[in-house]
C-alpha cells in the first residue's frame, strides 16, 4: 500500500474519531443543559442523547481501532493483513502506541457504563472524566506529545476538549434536540444555555488553538499565507481553510446569538435550520483539522 493511500486513510480514521469523541461530549452537555426541564419534550431529548452518546462511542471505538491499524501497516511496511501482527510491538515499544491504549480502553469503558446505563441516567460526572482522559491520551498520541510531556499536551487536551464540547454541543443539538416539534419555555430557555456554552467553548478553542498554532507554525506566520511560498505549501493551506470554516461558524452562531435568540420562543425552527447550517460547517472544520493533525507542519 502506498504512502499516499495510508496517509488518506489515517486522516479519515483522525476524521471520524474526531467527530465521534465530539458528538460523545455535546451528547453530555446537552442533557446538563435540560437539567431542570420538566416537559416530556426535555425527556424525550435526554433519552435520544443518550442513545447518541452510544452510537458515537461505537463510532470512535471503530475509527481509534482502524487508525492503529493503518499505522502499523504504516511502520512495519506489513500487509493490511498481517498489520495487527505489530500493533503489540508498537503498544509496548512506543510512546504513541501507549496512549493510543489508554484512550482506547478509555472509550470502551466509557461505552460500557453508558450501556450498563441503558435504562436509567447517564453517569454524567463520571463520562466527563472518561472524556477528559481520552483527550490527555489523545493529545499524548499526536504532535503535541512527540517531544514528551511538555505544554503543549494539556494545552492540546483542553483544546480538544474544548472543541469537543462547541461542536459536539451544536452536533448533538442538530441531531437529535431541535428536531421535530418544540416546547417553547424548555427549548427556548435550552437555546440560551446552548448558546452561552458554545460562547464559553469557543474562548477555550480559540485561547488553546492560538497558542498550539503559533508552535507548529515555528513562531512564523508564513504558512498563512501559502500561496506566497514555493513548492506546494498543502499544510498551510488546509490551515487556512479551517480557519476559514472556523470563521463561517462562529458568524452562524453569532447570528444564532444576537438576532434569533432574543425572538424565541417564535423562533424556535428558524434558530435549529441556522443551528444546522452551522453543525454542517463544523463538521468539514473538524475534517480540515485531521488533515493538519496527520500532516507535518512546518515546525515539525
Amino acid at each position: 500500500m502506498d504512502d499516499a493511500t495510508l496517509a488518506a486513510l489515517r486522516t479519515a480514521a483522525s476524521a471520524v474519531f474526531d467527530v465521534g469523541f465530539a458528538t460523545m461530549a455535546g451528547a453530555l452537555a446537552n442533557p446538563a443543559l435540560l437539567h431542570d426541564a420538566t416537559s416530556g419534550w426535555a425527556a424525550r431529548r435526554v433519552r435520544r442523547c443518550r442513545t447518541l452518546f452510544t452510537n458515537a462511542a461505537i463510532l470512535a471505538l471503530a475509527a481509534s481501532l482502524a487508525w492503529i491499524a493503518v499505522q502499523a501497516v504504516s511502520m512495519a511496511d506489513l500487509e493490511p493483513g498481517g498489520a495487527w501482527q505489530a500493533v503489540g510491538d508498537i503498544l509496548v515499544d512506543t510512546a504513541f502506541g501507549r496512549a493510543w491504549a489508554i484512550a482506547t480502553l478509555a472509550l470502551a469503558a466509557g461505552l460500557a457504563l453508558a450501556a450498563a446505563c441503558r435504562y436509567r441516567a447517564l453517569p454524567l460526572r463520571t463520562l466527563a472524566l472518561v472524556l477528559v482522559v481520552v483527550a490527555a491520551a489523545h493529545a499524548s498520541a499526536g504532535h503535541a506529545g512527540a517531544n514528551g510531556f511538555g505544554w503543549l499536551v494539556p494545552a492540546m487536551a483542553v483544546h480538544l476538549l474544548a472543541t469537543g464540547l462547541w461542536a459536539g454541543g451544536v452536533f448533538a443539538a442538530a441531531l437529535v434536540v431541535l428536531r421535530g416539534e418544540f416546547d417553547a419555555i424548555d427549548c427556548a430557555r435550552y437555546a440560551a444555555r446552548l448558546s452561552a456554552l458554545a460562547t464559553a467553548s469557543l474562548a477555550g478553542v480559540v485561547a488553546t488553538g492560538a497558542a498550539i498554532a503559533w508552535h507548529e507554525l515555528g513562531d512564523s506566520l508564513s504558512p498563512l499565507f501559502p500561496l506566497a511560498q514555493a513548492g506546494t505549501p498543502a499544510w498551510g493551506i488546509a490551515l487556512d481553510a479551517k480557519l476559514a470554516l472556523v470563521a463561517i461558524a462562529v458568524a452562524l452562531g453569532g447570528f444564532n446569538r444576537v438576532v434569533v435568540l432574543p425572538a424565541l420562543p417564535g423562533a424556535s425552527p428558524r434558530f435549529a435550520r441556522v443551528l444546522r447550517v452551522e453543525a454542517a460547517v463544523l463538521l468539514a472544520a473538524l475534517a480540515a483539522a485531521a488533515w493538519l493533525a496527520n500532516g507535518e507542519p512546518p515546525a515539525v
